[in-house]
């Protein structure tokens, strides 16, 4: 590939492609139950598919539609296929935003907007690098296709309806929604969902209380109400008390981040229930400071899975949403364990403590680890090309406790979706800068031009 062709391409199209991401980012793509033909997680992850789809008719990219649940568009003609897979659902925006989450506002060169990292810039890149492989004219060998979600932040229903229509899979390919310059483990992860039925009791009580809104966020609001008159005199760091007409309201503030990182936020939750635990209810509202306690156990010791690996690290536990309804209380943990351990031995450490505390796993939602030897060669095609356009030498290749499409198919690896500077996943003020897309549109261009012809 001629690289100075494709860096002036680039440089030629780089305010079309701020429009069509901004475009892209409007698009309030949030799982909702709004549900309708042709739009199974709701309208706005439909507008989200839309803005994909008519960027792949503009360019020919032959995009084809999967009933709403996910889409794909291919370049070339040779018998085989390299992918990339990559999605346009964000997780909700949460709190603490300096400018409107869905605006695509630009200021000092970064565009602001929930999903602008996670994972519509890399999307966006990548549709606008095969773009650039075609217009080109850049000879490949394979078949070079975008696979594009519409449930990854949520249960991955996009990804098993397409695997079910389309039944051809790629030789290798890359996922571009993490860390440079690939990661060749990602932890396994299991959405652990605890319960516990509440007998009520009388006197000053807990009628409700709730807080979280995904299992794969830190939760950065959590509230809840109790039935006493009198204002409750505790004090705990973001935390407030107001009246309300059944009694007073507990609100908790907190700092959303990835739940694969629970240390990097501040648990709402884990506020609430210290706040609450602080005012000493009936001995039968213990189960408030047991929560407590699990949720401030980051490496899953309180809940007794603590675990960790050499290759991969130790085990992280987030409890990312939180239920109480006055009847019964659910908890979901996003777990993520070791790439060498197993969903059956966690569950093994986990039995003790369900019988020691009284709750009841009432469901899991589990996707395996995924490990790939670095020195594969088409990895180690991807880590020439990422040294090459960055000059960056130091930085290894790594594993993950994150979770992306790489785990769907055989022979796919993560691969970065930002650089340094720009806006963290699932956080507030969730940013890329206007030089970071056309770097990625550049990386992306030449890791699949590569990838096509090895």
């Amino acid at each position: 590939m001629n690289r100075e062709a494709l860096i002036q391409w680039i440089e030629d199209h780089t305010e079309e492609m701020v429009r069509d991401f901004q475009a892209l980012l409007r698009a309030p793509s949030v799982r909702s139950e709004d549900q309708s033909p042709g739009a199974p997680f709701g309208r706005g992850v439909r507008e989200a598919l839309d803005a994909t789809l008519a960027m792949g008719e503009r360019f020919g990219l032959n995009p084809r539609d999967f009933d709403g649940y996910a889409c794909d568009m291919t370049i070339g003609d040779g018998a085989e296929m390299v992918a990339s897979l990559s999605h346009i659902d964000v997780v909700p925006p949460g709190n603490d935003w300096s400018y409107p989450p869905f605006g695509a506002e630009i200021h000092d060169g970064f565009i602001y907007a929930r999903g602008a990292t996670d994972n519509k810039g890399a999307t966006l890149a990548s549709i606008y690098a095969i773009r650039a492989l075609k217009e080109l004219g850049v000879p490949l060998a394979r078949r070079v296709r975008l696979i594009i979600g519409c449930d990854e932040e949520s249960r991955w229903e996009c990804m098993r309806y397409y695997m079910e229509k389309e039944t051809e899979r790629p030789v290798w390919g890359v996922s571009p929604d993490a860390g440079w310059p690939f990661i060749y483990g990602e932890k396994g992860i299991a959405n652990l969902y605890l319960e516990k039925t509440i007998e009520p009791t009388d006197g000053v009580r807990v009628v409700w209380a709730r807080g979280g809104e995904r299992h794969n966020m830190v939760p950065d609001r959590a509230e809840a109400l109790l039935n006493t008159p009198l204002q409750p005199n505790t004090s705990i760091e973001g935390v407030e008390w107001q009246p309300d007409p059944a009694g007073w309201r507990v609100v908790a503030r907190g700092k959303s981040a990835h739940g694969s990182h629970p240390e990097s936020g501040i648990n709402a939750v884990t506020r609430l229930l210290r706040a609450i635990e602080l005012l000493n209810l009936p001995d039968d509202e213990q189960w408030l400071q047991t929560v407590r306690e699990w949720s401030e156990s980051l490496d899953g010791a309180a809940l007794g899975i603590a675990h960790a690996d050499e290759a991969s690290g130790a085990l992280t536990s987030n409890l990312g949403v939180f239920d109480y309804d006055g009847k019964r209380v659910q908890c979901v943990f996003n777990i993520r364990y070791p790439v060498t351990w197993s969903l059956d031995a966690l569950q093994e450490r986990l039995q003790p403590t369900l019988e020691r505390t009284g709750f009841v796993l009432s469901n899991v939602r589990h996707t395996p680890p995924v490990y790939i030897p670095p020195d594969t060669p088409f990895l180690q095609a991807i880590l020439q090309v990422y040294q090459e356009e960055t000059g960056d030498y130091g930085t290894q290749p790594a594993t993950m406790g994150g979770g992306t499409y790489a785990r769907t198919m055989p022979n796919l690896v993560a691969i970065g979706a930002a650089f340094e500077g720009d806006g963290e996943a699932h956080q507030a003020n969730e940013r890329i800068s206007i030089e970071s897309l056309k770097k990625l549109t550049r990386c992306y261009a030449r890791i699949f031009e590569r990838l096509a012809n090895l």
